[in-house]
């Protein structure tokens, strides 16, 4: 990949620095300014690993445009699958910058997680400080991998304030049918920073 890249003029700039690729592992993510460009980098990728033995699995690569206008049309001189969103290191990156599938995703599996763990939670010999201790490093850590990346709008927001306050429901075991207010369970338990405020750290 190295060789790819080295002596190349395309890429995108950000904070004044031009960036034509993103490596982790076997997973690469090509940047470029427009198609044709694109085009070019991704031939030059292909010939550069033929040299080596190695080769493109076309069917696993996808092309993703970030647009702001929405005018961009491509060509199809790339052949390859136009998704408006992909999963990246465990993220779910958009082409918009929303985070909005990403933050339902992340809740998912965290919602997975607090379920697992209800023998825990019906447990009275282990305290409310150590289970507050339990949630925070096995369900919300699982929810914020990758947070400090995204931007958050207010609908998100609140999106992850109602799903921190079930977890704290869960945890205490507060019926549904029961009349208890968010802040007094907060206040209960301490909790003076929210989760959603944490994510952008």
């Amino acid at each position: 990949m190295r060789w790819t890249c080295e002596n190349w003029d395309g890429g995108i700039t950000v904070g004044g620095v031009k960036i034509t690729n993103l490596r982790y592992a076997d997973d690469t993510t090509l940047l470029a300014a427009n198609e044709s460009e694109m085009v070019a980098l991704l031939d030059r990728m292909e010939r550069i690993s033929k040299e080596m033995g190695l080769s493109i699995n076309r069917s696993k690569t996808k092309v993703m445009v970030v647009d702001r206008s929405g005018k961009l049309e491509l060509t199809g001189a790339l052949d390859l699958e136009i998704v408006d969103n992909f999963n990246y290191l465990g993220s779910n990156i958009t082409n918009n910058g929303s985070c909005e599938k990403e933050v339902r995703r992340r809740i998912g599996m965290a919602k997975s997680a607090m379920t697992q763990l209800g023998k825990i939670w019906r447990d009275r010999n282990i305290s409310v400080k150590t289970k507050t201790k339990l949630v925070r490093t096995l369900v919300f850590s699982i929810f914020s991998y990758g947070a400090e990346t995204w931007s958050l709008k207010s609908a998100d927001r609140r999106r992850i304030d109602a799903f921190e306050m079930w977890c704290w429901r869960k945890m205490l075991r507060i019926p549904w049918t029961a009349f208890r207010t968010n802040v007094s369970i907060l206040q209960e338990l301490k909790i003076s920073s929210r989760l959603s405020s944490e994510c952008l750290r």
